[in-house]
């Protein structure tokens, strides 16, 4: 129940991926950016969510936050540790379920018809 744990969780699992996720949406929809079409907002979730993963600064705030031995201090080692915990098995779920897709992009990618080293997809054809 303490506000300190339970903020540090909610800010690495939900704040991250959200923030990210409305950092993109807001890039792509004021400037010329544009998800690759072979990515979805599925990917840029998980990968969000795999940003929560990021346990060391968090730590290093931490100790500088509270101190050293302090009844919060222990609490946010606990609640860093488990959030990176939680969100790096959460970014495993959602990216795995994308895996087949990756997959076929990765096959796209690497067709070398030509034979001349540069896949086909990103040679320029003007024929």
């Amino acid at each position: 129940t303490d506000p300190v744990l339970i903020g540090i969780v909610l800010g690495l699992v939900l704040g991250k991926p959200v923030g990210i996720m409305l950092t993109t949406f807001l890039v792509t929809k004021t400037t010329r950016a544009n998800l690759d079409p072979g990515l979805s907002w599925w990917d840029l979730f998980g990968v969000g969510l795999l940003a929560g993963v990021g346990f060391t600064v968090s730590l290093l705030v931490n100790d500088l936050s509270f101190g050293s031995g302090t009844e919060h201090d222990d609490h946010a080692k606990v609640a860093i540790l488990t959030a990176s915990l939680t969100a790096a098995l959460l970014s495993s779920v959602v990216l795995r379920t994308r895996n087949r897709h990756y997959r076929r992009i990765e096959e796209q990618e690497t067709v070398d018809t030509d034979h001349d080293g540069v896949p086909d997809l990103f040679e320029d054809r003007e024929d």
